[in-house]
């Protein structure tokens, strides 16, 4: 690894006085981009398979308060190429500051850290490996796009390929993994494939730690196949799963989350207490052919345990009921700047930041650039009035 030393960008900031507001709730306070020319501090070198250099800044899957100042952790994905290439998994810190009334903002990149197995060895998000892997143990490549900071200076990462969920250390090395259902297990590596499991590219993407750490919630970005149907080679519908972790034991409830429309996916979810989240819901379109890019409040104080329901495809079981969810935030609203032809793809990544004042939380998104040299990726920084989830 390379030393701890400070790179700083020169970075073009877009500042949206706290005037301009999508609702009296919520305020934009910052946008920062960073180009997709930079590099991070892994200390690799060379050239991936996809003509990408081994140390891209970019692809940035998910962000996390590491509890200290405007310190974050900033999780990278699979690498460029959607699995072609070798790449080493690692997240990333970061000093970001995001407040409101300035004219600029600074991103400083601290330090890039790899992520490894027990024995030492990089994790690579290639595709190729699972492709051959048998379904079962862990999967032997990752695509990480959830993390959390955990109580003992521990990182919890999510894995979209098994699905996964495993802690890390601080270091990057793997200590323990969090078992996931067998319903849940990849559809294609079962026999017959394609009957139950998680469809491939479907997994969990989002995750979250309650405040008071005892509690894991996963999200599902689509439905399982049993839940949905398959069509031109997707799965499709509309009911997600969540799966809620009891982390003192015990087996994980799932709770039911409707998407607002089968183009879309659960990117993020974020925990405001035990019972209320925010949801980060998006479709796969850029520019002008983008739709949706949505943040919504859930609340799961009346939803019930899924988890005894073998199908969602034919709707919700008498008796059941799906998470509460009502709009918190439109990303593809103009005055933010993101819309129309402006309209990235990947909004990808939820955290909170350290509240500014009492009443308000200081929410932080990142945008993942797929490692395109030619795209930015991109942090904004909202606050939001606490007052809208306790009306």
């Amino acid at each position: 690894m390379t030393s701890c030393g400070i790179l700083r960008f020169a970075i073009a900031c877009s500042w949206i006085c706290l005037a301009h507001t999508a609702s009296a709730q919520v305020s934009l306070v910052g946008m920062v981009r960073i180009p997709g020319t930079e590099s991070d501090k892994s200390g690799l070198d060379g050239i991936l398979e996809t003509g990408t250099p081994q140390n891209a800044l970019g692809g940035f899957s998910a962000i996390e308060y590491a509890g200290e100042k405007e310190r974050y952790f900033v999780l990278s994905d699979r690498g460029a190429g959607d699995g072609a290439a070798s790449f080493s998994c690692r997240f990333h810190e970061i000093d970001f500051s995001a407040r409101g009334g300035k004219t600029s903002s600074s991103f400083t990149l601290v330090r890039t850290t790899l992520l490894r197995t027990r024995a030492g060895d990089c994790f690579k998000g290639g595709l190729a490996p699972i492709r051959e892997w048998d379904g079962t143990g862990h999967p032997p490549s990752l695509d990480p796009e959830g993390i959390r900071y955990a109580s003992g200076d521990r990182l919890v990462i999510s894995d979209e390929y098994g699905p996964s969920l495993d802690f890390f250390g601080r270091d990057g090395t793997l200590l323990d993994s969090v078992p996931v259902p067998e319903h849940f297990r990849l559809s294609e590596k079962r026999t017959p494939p394609m009957t139950r499991g998680t469809f491939s590219n479907r997994g969990i993407e989002g995750i979250s730690l309650t405040p008071n750490g005892g509690c894991l919630v996963a999200a599902m970005q689509g439905p399982l196949v049993q839940d949905g149907r398959i069509e031109n080679n997707k799965c499709l519908g509309l009911a997600t799963r969540w799966l809620v972790y009891d982390l003192r034991g015990g087996p994980p409830k799932e709770w039911l989350y409707l998407l607002d429309d089968e183009s879309t996916g659960v990117s993020e979810v974020l925990a405001i207490d035990d019972q209320r989240f925010l949801a980060l819901e998006r479709d796969s379109k850029s520019g002008s052919k983008a739709k949706i890019k949505r943040i919504h409040f859930v609340d799961a104080s009346r939803a019930t345990d899924v988890s005894d329901v073998p199908s969602l495809r034919e709707g919700i079981p008498s008796g059941h009921r799906a998470l509460d969810k009502r709009l918190l935030i439109d990303l593809m609203s103009p005055e933010y700047g993101l819309s129309g032809e402006a309209t990235p793809e990947k909004p990808e990544g939820m955290a909170w930041g350290p509240s500014p004042r009492e009443g308000q939380r200081l929410l932080v998104i990142c945008f993942d650039n797929d490692f395109m040299p030619e795209q930015d990726s991109i942090l904004m920084a909202f606050l939001v009035d606490e007052a809208y989830w306790n009306r």
